[in-house]
């Protein structure tokens, strides 16, 4: 309790406020100019089939829009304020990441606030397959991100994943009743046992929010599989349960600085035992990544934690990084957060154990064509003076945007593994970026991956429904297992060429991705001669 009300005292502020700053014109009125799916008062939308989907959507209601603005007819017109606004707006799944606020000066010295908004299709019947590194899995879903037009999210699936077949519904509701509050629940029915979720809460819902909380738990049982050179390790049953309950507080708000102490109570349980059915684990004790599988131990955590969080504001809005010309908030400001915490065992746990955890995030602009992304963090805990399940990170990220019609992607990736966990470890293939290989096929605790990327885009907005782009790339990277040193010269590759399609009128703004790699090793090339085709959502890296 001691570390609690060290970092209170430290961190806490005289006051939230940060002074008086300058004075804007005063809002007169407050427009919201909703356009649906399709603009029918375009000639070239103006058909048959966009008509008859537009009538087939519900439009997003006008209070739905106007309940995320931070500002109200008579405020002062502080462009930070309209700008968080916007941002807001454009993390709304059923909204066009193309939002956006503009004011328009009158004749009195006041403005008028024009919010220009977009629907996207949200009713998402699909079936989709998913094709990497030799495998194939596949999805059917009924998902509704806009129920009715009121923001709120209703699905229904049926997957086939590479562990196990599971169906099942899932609900969340941005405004709860209204309010700020927000509400997620899930329940699927899977093949080796059960999931169901919920969560509910109060976020920081703007930089000048000063109190957040809430709380949630989630339930599954499984069988875990880990991997050894691409292969199923014998399986093991996982029962896991978890309850989490967080109170956070601002130290300071703003537009410049925001720094926020959120205090956590957490409680996790994990259950392991050997499957009936599954061959014999070995007996030895198990030490992540060691070239063999061990019934990992059971955990008990009571964790009693606090966190510190930084940010410097300094956001920028900018488009084909990663999704086409769709528009991302990126911040060039530091954004780092510290946290340490206890799981005593008077509370239950088995051990006396510290927890702890640090990351940093930045964006960088360099000049007008580059972009770079930094991102590095860890997390452990510590009993009897050894260190647990240490997951140290980095990852980097380059954008170069050029030449003409071109995004040029560098990433670099490392993790580092220190006493994981039984249960845990780190696998690299065809699903994690190294599309030549099947998936999972190297596994360990230290990974490296290394990526190059050059996207064209083709066309923009195809029939008013999809963007398409063509990429050539190549990977390299592998993973060591415990007590295998970082020898480059183990490290394998792959080149490729494929294809990116950005569906324009669909909520999510998921990229579907369909490349061909061919394994540049020998060992690649015995397994897979022909290379390896992969079709799925998401950008490889």
């Amino acid at each position: 309790m001691r570390v609690f009300v060290l970092l209170t005292v430290l961190l806490w502020p005289a006051a939230y406020g940060q002074g008086s700053g300058p004075s804007y014109p005063a809002i007169a009125t407050i427009r919201i100019e909703r356009t649906d799916v399709f603009d029918l008062d375009d000639p070239d939308e103006r058909r048959a089939p966009y008509i008859l989907a537009n009538r087939l959507h519900i439009e997003t209601r006008e209070y739905v829009i106007r309940r995320e603005l931070l500002f109200k007819e008579g405020d002062p017109a502080d462009p930070d304020v309209l700008y968080e606004s916007e941002r807001n707006l454009r993390r709304l799944s059923f909204l066009h990441d193309n939002s956006r606020i503009v004011t328009v000066a009158r004749d009195d010295g006041r403005v008028d606030v024009v919010v220009r908004t977009r629907d996207i299709w949200t009713t998402r019947p699909s079936v989709s397959v998913r094709r990497e590194g030799n495998q194939t899995t596949g999805r059917f879903s009924f998902i509704e991100d806009n129920l009715l037009g009121f923001g709120k999210r209703l699905g229904a699936s049926y997957r086939r994943d590479l562990d196990r077949d599971s169906g099942g519904v899932e609900y969340s509701d941005p405004r709860l009743l209204g309010t700020r509050w927000t509400l997620a629940a899930s329940y699927y029915d899977r093949s080796d046992g059960v999931l169901y979720a919920a969560d509910a809460g109060r976020p920081f819902y703007s930089l000048l929010t000063t109190q957040a909380g809430g709380g949630g738990g989630s339930h599954f049982s499984q069988v875990t599989t880990l991997q050894l050179d691409g292969e199923d390790a014998p399986g093991f049953r996982q029962r896991h349960s978890d309850v989490t309950i967080h109170y956070g507080r601002a130290l300071r708000t703003g537009y410049e600085k925001v720094r926020r102490l959120i205090y956590r109570f957490q409680l996790m349980d994990d259950e392991f035992d050997p499957e009936p059915g599954e061959a014999p684990l070995a007996p030895l004790p198990p030490i992540g990544g060691s070239g063999y599988a061990a019934l990992p131990d059971d955990h008990r955590f009571r964790v009693l934690e606090a966190e510190y969080q930084s940010s410097d504001v300094r956001f920028l809005r900018a488009s084909h990084l990663d999704r086409f010309d769709r528009f991302q908030d990126i911040n060039l400001g530091n954004d780092w957060s510290v946290s340490l915490g206890v799981s005593p065992a008077f509370l239950g746990d088995d051990h006396n154990h510290l927890f702890f955890g640090g990351q940093f995030r930045r964006w960088f602009h360099f000049s007008p064509n580059t972009y770079s992304r930094v991102e590095a963090g860890t997390t452990g805990r510590i009993a009897a003076g050894r260190g647990r399940n240490v997951i140290t990170a980095a990852d980097l990220r380059h954008y170069y945007l050029g030449l003409p019609r071109q995004t040029l992607v560098v990433h670099a990736e490392q993790t580092w593994g220190h006493n994981l966990d039984g249960e845990r470890q780190f696998l690299l293939g065809g699903e994690s970026g190294l599309r030549g290989y099947d998936n999972r096929r190297f596994d360990g605790n230290k990974r490296l991956l290394l990526n190059v990327e050059d996207r064209a885009y083709i066309v923009y907005d195809w029939l008013h429904l999809v963007s398409i782009a063509f990429a050539g790339f190549a990977d390299a990277g592998f993973v060591w297992r415990s007590g295998e040193g970082q020898d480059l010269g183990d490290v394998v590759g792959d080149i490729g060429i494929g294809f990116r399609f950005d569906v324009t009128r669909s909520s999510g703004g998921t990229v579907i991705r369909l490349d061909y790699a061919y394994p540049m090793s020998r060992l690649g090339q015995e397994e897979n001669p022909r290379g390896v085709l992969s079709f799925t959502a998401g950008q490889a890296f």
